[in-house]
């Protein structure tokens, strides 16, 4: 008897709309070429009157953008516009893909085969098959928790570049005023000294002093002109050094009008931190869990253990089922079978031992981390409590200095003293004042340092001027500065 072909219909149908699914919702390529003067338009682009980053100034508080910058509004800017922040974000999104890559299943697959016999009694055969592969050992919550502590990090590492940049901003804030203090300082000494150079000629020109005395003098003034002209070009570099710590171009950055502080606001500043409330082991403990570092570090232990965790459960291998289906001379064929793979040549502990290796290696960078931390502390504490103390020691000769000048200028007023004389002591005041204000400059730079080390903001940057509450002072670009 002749047997009747019986294609199967329905399973041909299947096997198309499967086909037709997975080709379904496939994301395509865009071409993104990055050009090799994009990063500088992009540097020029930013701009401070941008809608973006008024909508951002608004958020934190400001109505509108502020008529003085002070280094607070231009760590605004920076978190803004700075790139370094761009590439930390962009950091954390790809580590946020990760974790969706983690928490993907494996797919299934299918196979499908279709033939026929050189026999035209003997129907053709199809057959149909799937391979469903089965995870165990929790593999893939494994793999979610690797994933999802390497996410944590990067966040972290954005919070480190916001840090970073708070502290450089900060630095060369500081460095930059007290580049432009110390430039009206050296122009008043210049002026005084040329001053004595000019009265000394005359003395000379009478009889009642050596050359030797106006070449000193003359020379004096020659090597102050020189440190001068090296201190205007330093203000011109920290400038730009502000400019690009804050995310702006120079052209842009000069555009802004800037709050500085005044001499007299240094000079009658008061640093009233106490050092001993301040950096007791308690605060010492707390600097220690706050610092974004020594987080960042756990969270890099935590990916280490899910690591050791993953590569542990890769020694179990996964399973797969493999339910097909096949027609043959008419008949239908069910089967299912078990697919694995037989840890006889080895039982993962390659990756296993590597693993144990990183979760000991981080352990030990969170150990050297944490004595870093604290012996960085404890030395910033102590340049800290020197630079106060020199501080105090320059303003006791500053005013001392100061009496001796007013004294001087009481004996010049009632004859008892030449001009020279009262010059002089004019001079030594300038120069003491010069000390003054570089001592008050260090602890401004140990105290950041200081904050620096224990990632916390402290009260001794009180000092540093309210742009919205003191009168607005240029920078020596766009105004002239009088002591």
């Amino acid at each position: 008897m002749k047997k009747i072909k019986q294609p199967p219909g329905l399973w041909t149908k299947a096997i198309l709309c499967s086909l037709l699914v997975t080709g379904c919702g496939y994301q395509q390529y865009q071409p993104h070429p990055l050009a090799t003067k994009q990063g500088e338009v992009s540097l020029r682009a930013h701009d401070t009157g941008d809608a973006g980053f008024l909508a951002y100034m608004r958020e934190e508080g400001y109505a509108d953008l502020p008529d003085t910058w002070g280094w607070r509004e231009l760590m605004l800017c920076a978190l803004y516009f700075h790139p370094s922040l761009d590439v930390a974000r962009a950091q954390l999104g790809q580590a946020l893909a990760t974790i969706t890559t983690a928490s993907q299943r494996p797919n299934p697959s299918i196979s499908a085969g279709a033939g026929r016999r050189n026999e035209p009694d003997v129907p053709e055969v199809y057959s149909l098959s799937f391979s469903i592969p089965i995870e165990t050992a929790g593999k893939r919550q494994a793999r979610i928790d690797l994933a999802t502590n390497m996410s944590e990090s990067a966040r972290l590492h954005i919070a480190q570049t916001a840090w970073n940049l708070r502290y450089q901003l900060l630095s060369s804030w500081i460095e930059l005023n007290a580049a432009q203090q110390q430039l009206l300082a050296l122009e008043q000494e210049s002026t005084l000294r040329e001053e004595i150079v000019a009265m000394l000629s005359l003395r000379l020109q009478a009889g009642m002093i050596s050359s030797v005395e106006l070449s000193n003098a003359r020379l004096q003034s020659q090597q102050l002109k020189q440190t001068l002209v090296e201190t205007q070009g330093r203000v011109s570099e920290l400038e730009t050094q502000l400019a690009s710590n804050s995310g702006l171009s120079l052209e842009k950055f000069r555009q802004l009008r800037l709050q500085w502080h005044t001499t007299e606001q240094l000079l009658n500043a008061t640093h009233s931190v106490d050092i001993g409330n301040s950096l007791n082991p308690a605060a010492q403990d707390a600097a220690l869990l706050n610092r974004v570092d020594i987080r960042a570090s756990l969270a890099n232990y935590a990916a280490s253990e899910a690591k050791l965790r993953l590569e542990i459960a890769r020694q179990y291998p996964d399973i797969n089922l493999l339910p097909s289906y096949n027609y043959e001379e008419g008949f239908h064929i069910w089967s299912l079978g078990i697919n694995s793979l037989l840890n006889v040549m080895h039982r993962n502990q390659g990756p296993v031992a590597e693993a144990t290796a990183l979760r000991e290696t981080e352990a030990a960078r969170f150990e050297a981390l944490q004595a870093s931390v604290i012996a960085a502390m404890d030395s910033s504490k102590s340049r800290y409590r020197t630079s106060l103390e020199a501080l105090a020691q320059a303003q006791q000769a500053y005013e001392t200095q100061q009496s001796q000048t007013a004294q001087a200028q009481t004996r010049f007023e009632h004859g008892f003293a030449d001009r020279l004389e009262l010059v002089t002591f004019q001079l030594e005041n300038v120069i003491a004042r010069q000390r003054l204000l570089i001592a008050e400059y260090q602890v401004q730079r140990n105290a950041a340092a200081l904050e620096d080390s224990m990632q916390l903001p402290l009260e001794n940057l009180a000092p540093m001027p309210d742009p919205l509450s003191n009168p607005p002072r240029q920078p020596a670009h766009s105004q002239e500065t009088t002591s």
